[in-house]
């Protein structure tokens, strides 16, 4: 399983999109972490649809406090929240036939 992480400042505009498109074709990921997101993640929730990351957990950015977003394929993997906040999204990242995940995304 891979996973991008990315603590990218901001999100949304073309170069941001033109980058995101070429790591994904590179790397070829099962889950996707995008911290410090300075836009709101219904902007760019089509554009990751499209790109087969159907299914998301997210915090919107708010004030000084930048958003976290993590997003997966859910063909590839299964992923369940536990809890998410400003600071943290912690979740239980499980596949077939492999032992469980616990990843928190600060």
């Amino acid at each position: 399983m891979k996973m991008l992480v990315w603590n990218c400042r901001g999100a949304g505009n073309s170069v941001f999109k033109r980058n995101m498109r070429k790591l994904l074709k590179c790397h070829n990921p099962s889950i996707i972490v995008l911290m410090e997101t300075k836009v709101q993640f219904s902007f760019m929730g089509l554009f990751f649809n499209n790109l087969g990351f159907t299914a998301s957990t997210y915090v919107d950015p708010v004030g000084k406090c930048r958003g976290i977003w993590l997003l997966w394929d859910p063909f590839k993997v299964t992923v369940m929240a536990l809890e998410a906040n400003p600071q943290v999204i912690h979740t239980k990242i499980k596949r077939d036939h492999f032992p469980d995940w616990i990843l928190s995304a600060i």
